[in-house]
């Protein structure tokens, strides 16, 4: 399977969203604003933040699966191909080069976070909905343990998809349960999930400055 493939495949499924997106803009605003929120969320908090906002504004559990489906298999494909490209002759381009290598050495920490990566452990990363775990991370490990473009896919994706599915079902429940309890503090909860991977990030920066200015 060659990576220009998954870039292409990447980029249609990107415009098709575009496109999808600017209809709702002037057809469907507020479903329009709710995606936006969605896809901001997931990348502040992750997987768990962009599943959070669906269902904190209404959407079904099957339409949220639907829409985080979309977007982060699209993610995927771009950011597994462009890694991989990049890796063999994109450096010339600085800012694919810096957000590439951010990804890249947080993949790297988390392969060494156990010594052996099979394909059951990258499986077991990718469906798990922790900070700076996911599709993206977990191809880029399977990428630097050796496995080619077909196998990094076939391991990642249904990983991926399973854990979209999965964790969205179980908050569709969990939800329902807090809702019963008290429909505000389903606010908290969706803000506590977009914000606790921030202020680990943050927290993070700190101590990366703290070491510095030690040494």
């Amino acid at each position: 399977m060659k990576k220009s493939a998954i870039l292409a495949a990447g980029v249609v499924l990107l415009a098709a969203e575009l496109a999808f997106f600017v209809f709702f803009v002037f057809a469907k605003s507020y479903f329009a604003a709710i995606i936006a929120s969605m896809v901001g969320a997931n990348h502040l908090g992750g997987r768990l933040a962009f599943i959070a906002v669906g269902l904190e504004n209404g959407l079904p559990s099957y339409l949220v699966i639907l829409i985080i489906l979309f977007y982060n298999t699209t993610y995927l494909f771009l950011m597994y191909s462009l890694f991989v490209l990049f890796s063999e002759r994109m450096k010339r381009f600085k800012i694919v080069k810096g957000h590439i290598e951010s990804l890249k050495k947080k993949a790297e920490k988390k392969k060494k976070f156990l010594k052996n990566w099979n394909w059951f452990g990258i499986s077991f990363f990718v469906w798990i909905p922790l900070p700076w775990t996911g599709g993206v991370i977990g191809s880029y490990i399977a990428h630097l343990e050796g496995y080619n473009t077909r196998e990094t896919l076939f391991i990642v994706l249904p990983s991926m998809w399973v854990g979209i599915i999965s964790w969205t079902l179980w908050f569709d429940e969990l939800y329902d349960f807090v809702e019963r309890i008290g429909k505000d503090k389903t606010i908290f909860l969706t803000l506590f999930l977009v914000m606790v991977p921030v202020l680990f990030y943050l927290i993070d920066i700190i101590k990366k400055a703290g070491g510095k200015r030690s040494c």
